[in-house]
């Protein structure tokens, strides 16, 4: 019998090697069992996954965070994003947070990319604190998951809190969908058409009110065509948060990035024979597009949480809203200016960054001397103080307070963080099915709102320890898909 030489040997142990690298990685590819687990520890900045590396991208942009440091990193600056980077896709993810607030802020929030375009996250708690603190010494009731919150104890269980509601106004939400049917007493239907002169750049939405009558918006655009993206504009309906219709309008037909404009477009918005109530319009379009103006028989017309008043509003602009945050900011040097928000002054006093104030008004007046500054909070603005529309609770966000509105309830999809050692370890759970995916990733923010890098302030978030759990189908599952089709 023949010995098998050392250089065979070590050809076949190279090839063993190989072999065991290719099911390896073909396992990591396929993962059989529909379960796999990604983790970013911060012990040496590596992102890991067994030994696997870059499954789990680094936390940017880098101006909003401190460099790695004995196994954690410092969050300064609200949002950062990361991103999942895997060879198949799945169809829930559970994220996993280990970190410290020592800042106190308000509100921590994790998502999932759902809409590029809008940049729409599915949002989920991590931290809110206005509750944790509220929960010492309110009345609460759990349930699976849910949180009711009392002033004064007068519901034992949730569900006779939701069989016998309150008045509306005493609720607040967090994280809940309630639904419940909102209708305006006595309302009229608007007898004349009415104009929105205001332009409008990018994307926004609006709440409008029908009864009796029909859906009638006519939208006037211009494309600046400063970026070499399809402009395409699409306007969707909701009734709830079902979609019932919408329009398209094309790119007006110039590719390139060089400025040209051409003439002003319209799109008609016609519906009838739909029923009493609260419907939602969706205008989804880049920066490129200028809504030059709005024309509508409905009397109600509110738009919902940002808009951006496009520059050429050169004219004095008054706004309503029923936000008790008002955050403002420019990218042009030229509207950098005073906004006077109901008795109050907001300066905004350089580019590319948010300023904001605290409100405790029910509806306050914003007057904005120049355009080309975004508008954003956590309620509705509106032109015409009677066109306010706000069918939603009040909810919990960093701007909340209890004792001004009238809050005596809250209902909360949240469970308070555990704690141990000083770290904090939270959880949040993730529908992938519809998430935005390109190039094989999934983009996921964490958001602290309030969190400014640059106000000089010394507070942060730490984050010790990232951790996702992905499910997905089987190879099992997926081999009986093939072979029925």
């Amino acid at each position: 019998m023949k010995k098998i030489s050392g250089i065979v040997k070590l050809r076949i142990f190279l090839w063993l090697v190989l072999a065991l690298a290719v099911v390896f990685f073909l396992y990591l590819a396929i993962v059989p069992s529909g379960k796999i687990t990604y983790f970013y520890d911060f012990t040496n900045g590596d992102y890991q996954l067994a030994g696997a590396n870059k499954f789990i991208g680094q936390l940017t942009p880098e101006e909003r965070e401190e460099p790695i440091e004995d196994g954690s990193q410092k969050i300064i600056g609200d949002p950062v994003y990361f991103s999942l980077r895997t060879p198949r896709k799945f169809n829930k993810a559970k994220l996993t947070l280990e970190y410290k607030n020592e800042s106190e802020r308000p509100l921590v929030e994790a998502g999932v990319l759902m809409d590029k375009i809008i940049w729409r996250y599915q949002l989920q708690p991590i931290e809110n604190k206005i509750i944790d603190q509220l929960a010492l010494i309110w009345n609460v009731v759990e349930k699976d998951g849910v949180m009711l919150l009392q002033r004064e104890k007068k519901y034992d269980t949730i569900e006779n809190f939701l069989a016998n509601l309150p008045p509306a106004e005493e609720i607040a939400l967090y994280n809940y969908d309630f639904k419940k049917e909102f209708l305006i007493k006595n309302y009229e239907a608007g007898k004349v058409k009415q104009e929105i002169n205001y332009s409008l750049r990018g994307t926004y939405q609006f709440y409008t009110y029908l009864k009796n009558e029909d859906l009638d918006f006519t939208f006037t655009f211009l494309d600046l065509n400063q970026n070499k993206d399809s402009d395409a504009v699409d306007v969707n309906l909701y009734y709830g948060d079902q979609l019932i219709t919408s329009r398209h309008l094309d790119d007006d037909g110039v590719k390139t990035d060089n400025g040209e404009m051409k003439e002003v477009r319209s799109l008609n918005f016609f519906e009838s024979n739909l029923p009493e109530g609260v419907y939602k319009v969706e205008l989804r379009a880049n920066d490129d597009v200028i809504t030059k103006k709005i024309t509508t028989s409905q009397s109600r017309v509110a738009f919902l949480n940002r808009i951006w008043l496009e520059n050429e509003n050169d004219k004095n602009i008054s706004l309503y809203t029923d936000s008790q945050l008002i955050n403002a900011q420019t990218i042009n040097p030229g509207s950098l200016q005073n906004i006077k928000v109901g008795d109050k002054e907001l300066e905004i006093s350089s580019t590319y960054r948010q300023f904001s104030l605290m409100f405790e008004n029910k509806v306050s007046e914003i007057k904005i001397a120049k355009g080309d500054v975004i508008l954003s909070g956590s309620g509705v603005f509106s032109f015409n103080q009677g066109n306010l529309l706000d069918p939603n609770f009040k909810k919990v966000d960093e701007s909340f307070s209890a004792n001004p509105i009238g809050i005596n309830y809250i209902l909360a999809g949240y469970r308070i963080p555990e704690e141990k050692d000083g770290w904090k370890t939270a959880q949040a759970e993730f529908d992938l099915n519809n998430a935005y995916r390109e190039w094989n990733k999934d983009s996921f923010i964490i958001s602290i709102p309030g969190l400014k890098a640059d106000d000089e302030i010394d507070d942060s978030i730490e984050i010790k320890e990232i951790k996702l759990e992905l499910e997905g189908k089987t190879l099992r599952e997926k081999l009986n898909e093939i072979f029925k089709k």
